[in-house]
């Protein structure tokens, strides 16, 4: 079974360009970055190929921000499962982030 960073990559790579990129669209900036924290940089940058380079900006913002919170991996599976729900094209609830300040 294939470790969910490589299914959601095969996703986009065997999806169509406009359909993919019409889904990728519709996820917050910060459910594409929790998405990216295990992938390979070329599949990175192969997501963020779909995106307009505004959107690409922050996400990759949001990569940045993500990479300093503790996220824990049931975490990380739920936000990257609900990602490939919607790439295949079942309705995912998406996520409600509220982040903790530290103490």
């Amino acid at each position: 079974m294939n470790p969910p960073d490589r299914v959601l990559a095969e996703l986009l790579h065997s999806g169509k360009h406009t359909e993919v990129q019409n889904i990728l669209m519709r996820i917050s900036d910060r459910e594409l970055a929790i998405s990216t924290i295990y992938m390979q940089e070329e599949d990175i940058t192969f997501l963020l190929s779909f995106l307009p380079t505004v959107k690409q900006k922050r996400v990759e913002q949001e990569q940045g921000y993500v990479s300093r919170l503790n996220l824990r991996y049931p975490q990380y599976r739920t936000v990257i499962d609900d990602v490939i729900l919607r790439l295949q094209g079942m309705s995912g609830d998406g996520i409600r982030s509220y982040v903790r300040p530290r103490r």
